[in-house]
């Protein structure tokens, strides 16, 4: 009499048996544990460096300080502060407003580069050449990038001297430097090549049979951009903007640099707290006040993307 195959398991295939019911696994529930294991320190990192500090952050925004010592509490003072208290939420309104300019600008200075790198390069390699370009100033420290800045746009700057020489002013002016222009100027330098690389992975997804298409049937080239390239471009916009704005909004270095006493942001308000007040609920309030927004604005965006992604 012939021996009965057991089911879920294949004649001739191996079986993992499990060492704690002696049961043999099928290859659905290897693939779990396998899928668990890899995924356990990706996990076990995000808890650590995530979560927890997150979790921390919240819990000293409810507290208070005791002289020079944290007490734990829970309370919605800080809160009332960040809201009501002069000068917290104006500030976070005016680094909110410096960031949406950064995101801007980029936006605008990223798409025509983006643009010719995806579509109007005539080689492979001029591709590769412009896209080492612009990843080229993130090689440079920030530091550096925000002082060349200040040198060009001082009193004895690159500018004053052009205007000097030209005859056009007598003497130099200040205007260029210690105020918000000089920072979203410099910000928006900064931080556009990653807009261009967000806008340009977008891009790239648009196959050339579709713009051939296009114009077999008589589009101009205005109309392949208004019907084809703009509307499956929205999403790298958006995500471009989005991380350009983050950046723009918690920057430090720049309006220390070139901002002046007048170009306080929230990132300087949260150092003082931290390093002279030593109010360190009152700063832990507004990272979580500022965390939220952030997780609003990605959820905004995410809702605006897939109203306007359009499928390949």
């Amino acid at each position: 009499m012939a021996r009965p195959i057991s089911q879920g398991a294949p004649e001739g295939a191996g079986v993992v048996m499990n060492k704690v019911t002696s049961r043999p696994l099928s290859a659905r529930a290897l693939e779990r544990r396998h899928m668990a294991i890899w995924l356990l320190p990706p996990l076990l990192w995000f808890v650590l460096f995530m979560l927890v500090p997150y979790a921390i952050t919240v819990f000293y925004s409810f507290g208070r300080m005791d002289g020079v010592l944290f007490a734990p509490d829970f309370s919605l003072e800080n809160y009332r502060k960040v809201f009501f208290d002069a000068p917290y939420a104006p500030i976070i309104l005016r680094s909110a407003w410096i960031g949406l300019l950064t995101a801007i600008f980029s936006s605008l200075l990223a798409y025509p580069v983006a643009m010719a790198m995806a579509f109007n390069l005539p080689s492979e390699r001029a591709r590769q050449i412009v896209y080492i370009l612009v990843i080229l100033p993130w090689w440079a420290s920030y530091l550096v990038k925000a002082y060349a800045w200040k040198a060009i746009l001082g009193p004895s700057g690159l500018i004053n001297k052009g205007l000097m020489s030209a005859g056009l002013i007598d003497e130099p002016i200040r205007i260029f430097l210690y105020n918000d222009f000089s920072v979203v100027l410099t910000l928006t330098y900064i931080f556009t090549p990653f807009a261009v690389l967000s806008i340009y992975a977008q891009l790239e997804r648009i196959p050339g049979s579709l713009i051939e298409a296009a114009r077999d049937m008589g589009a101009n080239g205005f109309e392949i951009f208004r019907r084809i390239v703009l509307p499956i471009s929205v999403p790298g916009v958006l995500a471009g903007a989005v991380i350009t704005f983050s950046l723009g909004f918690g920057d430090f270095l720049a309006p220390a640099l070139l901002g002046g006493s007048d170009s306080l942001m929230i990132s300087s308000v949260v150092i003082s707290l931290l390093g002279v007040a030593n109010d360190r609920p009152l700063a832990a309030a507004i990272g979580v006040t500022i965390i939220v927004l952030a997780a609003l604005l990605i959820s905004a965006v995410n809702r605006l993307e897939k109203r306007t992604q359009v499928r390949l």
